[in-house]
């Protein structure tokens, strides 16, 4: 006589569809999410950086001859690396494309990204989508694929966006640094 917790164990142990359709809606939710909070944050470092840019723009214009090389050399010094951190974080917020070595050699085609299947004519989308409705099992390694492929796109997204924000800090550091230590010699002297 099977006991309760035995029909449990082999409900647990049976393929429940809603269970894989709940994984595959909350992982592409996921996606979706983590990407948005990638383009919000390099728009906030582009908008930071440009901030930084032009408030040194100004100051290296109206500052005294006394403190126009300190303040000069930091503010280029800032402004530098400011400049490269917005090269960065634009670079992140590009739209996506699937490339890479294991793109090319996987057997994905990328049909269920738009800018693939916006190339296609309808009859091709058609039929593309076709192949891969014939059987659910192609429908999931499909889904599967490209939620793969669009995860090396948001971990790259990711290291760009550090990257932007480690030559940020950097920058910030080196003018810092250089307007302390010169203005202190330049008082002690």
């Amino acid at each position: 006589m099977e006991t309760k917790i035995d029909k449990g164990k082999e409900k647990l142990n049976k393929f429940d569809i809603r269970a894989v359709q709940t994984l595959f809606r909350t992982l592409s939710r996921n996606h979706y999410n983590i990407l948005k909070m990638i383009d919000n944050k390099s728009g906030i470092i582009l908008t930071v950086n440009s901030i930084i840019i032009s408030l040194l723009m100004g100051a290296m214009f109206i500052a005294d001859e006394s403190n126009k090389s300190i303040i000069g050399v930091s503010a280029r010094v800032l402004i530098l690396f400011s400049m490269l951190s917005m090269i960065f974080a634009l670079i992140g917020m590009l739209p996506h494309k699937y490339f890479g070595r294991k793109f090319k050699a996987s057997d994905y085609r990328g049909s269920l990204y738009a800018q693939n299947f916006s190339k296609q004519s309808l009859e091709g989308f058609k039929s593309e989508f076709d192949r891969i409705m014939n059987s659910g099992n192609s429908t999931y390694d499909e889904m599967i694929k490209d939620l793969y492929f669009l995860g090396q796109i948001i971990a790259l997204k990711q290291r760009l966006l550090i990257i932007s924000v480690f030559i940020f800090f950097i920058g910030l550091l080196s003018a810092m640094g250089y307007a302390i230590f010169n203005g202190m010699f330049t008082r002690l002297f």
